[in-house]
């Protein structure tokens, strides 16, 4: 059997593990889940409007731009 219990605070865990420790249980796997990513926000002062048409005079195939 497989039981998962999320907790996010170490003091919980701590809770956890002595609790599971009393019922003699004998096999325990604690998994971290990896650190949440660092987002960085763009750069809000680029102008995405003056990419439209980039390629009006030079048409590009699929091909190509792979």
């Amino acid at each position: 059997m497989k039981i998962t219990i999320e907790i996010t605070d170490s003091a919980e865990i701590e809770k956890a593990m002595t609790l599971l420790e009393s019922l003699r249980i004998d096999a325990i796997d604690v998994l971290v889940p990896p650190a949440t990513p660092t987002i960085t926000k763009g750069d809000k002062q680029l102008n995405p409007i003056e990419l439209f048409g980039i390629w009006k005079d030079k048409p590009r195939k699929l091909e190509d731009i792979r």
